[in-house]
């Protein structure tokens, strides 16, 4: 295996155990990753999106700008345009002042001065004008002007006139370089002012400067007698530009065979621009020395076109910033939006933890654990549910452990009073007829009534009809009527629908024995009891109710208070065992929608109200 398939496989090695231990088996930091991962490429493609709009934009305003200025300059190229062809108009319209012209064309300069003078001296002849004073005016007004110069094509001569002086140079060279130079002017009445033109027509001027060339004609025989050339200064267009315009881009001037007379980056100055532009293609991308926008306008009728060039690098350049500002921020987002993540992420990971710990410690036998959630959230309502399942766990597990308990308690007793009944049943009965033998009748019947009581009692069978229980009651407050000579009247009463109906054995006397403890009046002889059994829907329905003296309120919270803690020991100092051993026997056995249910008003009498299901001998719940 060569070194880089081990290189290789180290990382993949160590891409995989990480992902073992850091994402398979946890679910948050899968959730961190994909939101992170969605996070960064929704951040990113709003960047893209806003960094496209905003190179838009930056495009549509460096283009909007560039073609402001080549607006701004087409005004001053026309106003410039405008301004010397009123000079020709002002000549020809004028016949002395195109007489005077074509004169100095024709003549020489001392003739030229006599023609003047003698124009002056003529009897009410009087001139205030000539095409020189003309010129002057014009070079004042038109600022950008640098000088205007007149040749002569049959003296071979020029004049220069400029604010400042006027020359008048009678050596202009060979004819033939004259003659090269007028027939390059005919073709391009717009020219730049190369540095030796410049010379030979002003001894020396800028060099960024440009012209227009006109020829002069004699109006009366269109003989071609001469040139104009007015000369302009460059540099005045860019003040003018930066004045008027904020410059976006390359601004030129091309004359109309393609030569560059102005040029704001200086390259192309006095070359003819090798690219070919088409004004269909403006507007578009154009590919120059690089993709370029391009703005071309056309300057009326003066043979200039002003050209708006706005490249691809510029607009790079200018977005540059924007660019990196855009990867700034959008870093910083996704930075911020992983850190608010984890953040979140890792409280509800921290929840998650402490709920597995809390279960695991409950499989591990602590009943006790509860969890304390904040919030109100999935997380908490699973903490909620986690509690109330431990609480129906613990309380299931005491109900049972009570309910074994109790059984055994039961079986204990039950064996406890397996003491030879027969013995005690004989016992009883020789008492009984020894009574009977001495005339004590009352007593035989009260030892009759408690050998039956203790008969049904000592039965091993825990389940017996409705009609078997109200018989063991008749027989135990049998037991009370005659000790108490007629003071207690007694009254039960059985729905013969539920006679056959089961019923869990003593659960009526201990009711009874309450009131003859508790609620029984010894010196009053008006004390009654009532017991009625009968039927309401599929629940039988037992009442117990005497005219005793009664519970008072307080009191009666407290049993109520103790009958509502279900398989709880009573309080301390509560007398009614028997009715909490009753309520408690019926929930163990029937659930806890069935029980006792108590109202007492003191001095007036108790009612206990007792429901168990409707069943048949047998059945079960």
């Amino acid at each position: 295996m060569t070194i880089i398939e081990q290189g290789v496989f180290h990382i993949f090695r160590r891409l995989r155990q990480f992902y073992l231990n850091h994402l398979k088996r946890k679910m948050f930091n899968k959730i961190v990753v994909l939101y992170s991962t969605v996070m960064i490429v929704l951040f990113a493609i709003a960047a893209t999106l806003v960094y496209q709009y905003q190179e838009q934009r930056i495009l549509r305003e460096q283009t909007d700008a560039n073609l402001k200025s080549a607006h701004v300059l087409n005004i001053y190229l026309s106003r410039q345009y405008e301004g010397i062809q009123n000079i020709f108009q002002q000549i020809y319209g004028d016949a002395t002042l195109s007489d005077e012209l074509i004169y100095f064309l024709n003549h020489e300069y001392e003739s030229y001065l006599k023609y003047r003078l003698d124009l002056y001296t003529r009897a009410g002849e009087q001139r205030l004008r000539s095409f020189n004073t003309l010129i002057r005016n014009y070079l004042e007004q038109e600022s950008s002007a640098r000088s205007v110069s007149i040749y002569s094509y049959p003296n071979n001569f020029y004049m220069h006139i400029s604010r400042t002086n006027q020359q008048l140079n009678n050596d202009a060279g060979s004819k033939n370089k004259w003659e090269t130079w007028f027939a390059r002017r005919e073709q391009h009445s717009w020219d730049t002012m190369p540095p030796n033109e410049s010379s030979r027509s002003s001894g020396g001027s800028s060099p960024r400067s440009y012209s227009y060339s006109r020829e002069l004609k004699d109006p009366w025989t269109l003989n071609r007698v001469g040139m104009m050339n007015v000369e302009f200064d460059a540099r005045q267009i860019s003040s003018w530009l930066e004045s008027r315009a904020s410059v976006k881009g390359r601004i030129m001037v091309l004359n109309a065979q393609g030569t560059v007379i102005y040029d704001s980056e200086d390259e192309y100055y006095g070359q003819t621009y090798p690219y070919r532009l088409e004004q269909e293609k403006a507007g578009d991308w154009v590919q120059l020395d690089e993709p370029s926008k391009v703005n071309i306008l056309n300057v009326s009728n003066a043979g200039l076109s002003v050209v708006g060039i706005v490249s691809q690098s510029l607009i790079k350049e200018s977005t540059e910033s924007l660019r990196t500002g855009l990867i700034l921020v959008t870093l910083l987002f996704i930075a911020a939006s992983f850190a608010i993540t984890v953040t979140i992420i890792r409280r509800f990971s921290k929840k998650v933890q402490r709920i597995i710990r809390s279960m695991n410690r409950i499989g591990e036998g602590d009943l006790s654990t509860r969890i304390q959630m904040s919030g109100e959230d999935e997380l908490q309502q699973i903490s909620r549910r986690f509690n109330d399942m431990g609480d129906r766990l613990e309380q299931y597990i005491d109900k049972m452990y009570t309910s074994e308990i109790k059984q055994k308690n039961a079986e204990l007793v039950a064996l406890q009073s397996q003491i030879n009944p027969h013995f005690l049943y004989n016992t009883l009965e020789s008492i009984r007829m020894k009574a009977y033998f001495v005339g004590a009748k009352e007593v035989g019947q009260m030892i009759y009534s408690l050998s039956v009581m203790f008969k049904n009692m000592v039965k091993k069978s825990t389940v017996v009809t409705v009609e078997e229980e109200m018989d063991m009651c008749s027989v135990y407050l049998d037991l009370f009527r005659i000790r108490y000579e007629g003071r207690l009247e007694t009254e039960i009463e059985v729905d013969p629908e539920i006679q056959n109906a089961s019923i869990i054995k003593l659960l009526v006397q201990p009711i009874v024995e309450n009131y003859i403890v508790h609620g029984f009046r010894p010196l009053d002889d008006n004390n009654k009891i009532s017991v009625h059994a009968r039927r309401a829907g599929d629940r039988v329905v037992i009442i117990v109710s005497d005219n005793g003296t009664g519970i008072p309120e307080e009191k009666l919270a407290q049993i109520r208070s103790t009958l509502d803690k279900v398989l709880q020991p009573p309080d301390k100092g509560y007398r009614s065992i028997g009715l909490m051993n009753v309520h408690e026997r019926i929930v163990l056995n029937y659930g806890s929608d069935y029980g006792v249910t108590i109202n007492s008003t003191a001095g007036q009498g108790t009612e206990v109200r007792m429901e168990i299901p409707m069943l048949r001998k047998g059945e079960t719940t």
